[in-house]
Formats: structure tokens, sequence, C-alpha cells
């Protein structure tokens, strides 16, 4: 039986495995939302699991800041990709995912690709996104 420290609550957890390890390299997921945003962030959830699975920390702006932000708004949605941008710097690499490339995504592209940071493109077939037939909105929340 291993002892280690829960990184969330600071106090020592028995476990019959090794302690797990925390992904800490940080990994930008750029995909679209405009059009069917539902299953779109649904797919961004998605994404952020596969990264999250193959270890990295995923920051996905896109998936989270329109819970405060207007999208529809032209000013909040230019708050939104211009603090993605700033949350970019702090990332390596990008990784974009989808059948098209949105005009949001590429200037996260392009600025990825001005910082010096690695981009790739995640085929949909290179994730199964129907792992097993689990729910991943219920695995990663």
């Amino acid at each position: 039986m291993t002892i280690h420290e829960n990184r969330w609550c600071g106090r020592p957890v028995k476990s019959k495995v090794a302690a797990p390890r925390f992904p800490t390299k940080r990994i930008y997921i750029c995909s679209p939302l405009k059009g069917s945003i539902e299953k779109n962030m649904e797919r961004a959830i998605k994404y952020c699991r596969f990264a999250f699975d193959e270890g990295f920390v995923p920051i996905a702006p896109h998936a989270y800041f329109t819970g405060f932000l207007d999208d529809h708004d032209p000013a909040e949605r230019e708050l939104g990709v211009s603090a993605g941008i700033e949350l970019l710097t702090g990332c390596d690499p990008l990784w974009y995912f989808g059948e098209r490339v949105t005009e949001g995504m590429a200037r996260e592209i392009n600025m990825a690709k001005n910082l010096g940071i690695p981009v790739s493109h995640i085929d949909s077939e290179e994730i199964n996104l129907s792992k097993n037939n689990q729910n991943f909105m219920e695995v990663a929340l």
C-alpha cells in the first residue's frame, strides 16, 4: 500500500496503486464554437479529455469563457479571444480540431506560430469520440 498526498485536499491518502502522475504541461485546445454551439461545446470537452489522457493540462478558453461572456456581443467576443490568446502564451503546444478552421481559430493558430509554439491538427479519427460509448461530459465534469 502506497501513501501519497492528495493534490486537491492536501491530506495523505492510502492507495493500492502508485500516486497518480498529474499532467503539468499545458496544451491549448483550439476548436470551432460557432454554428452548433451545444454540440461544439460537447466536442471541446471531449478534446480536453483526450489531451488530459495524453498527459497535458488542457487550456480551452472557448469551453468556459462562453459561460460568462456573450459570444454574440462583438465586444465581449473580442475580450474572450484576446484573453484566450493571453492564455495561449503559457502553453506548449496548440492542438486544433475539427473539419474547418474558423476566423477565431485562425487567429489563435497564427499567434501560436508567431510565438514559436508548435501547432498540430488532430483528426477526429485519431480520437475515438465514441470511446467505449462513454459519456465524456459526465467523466470530464
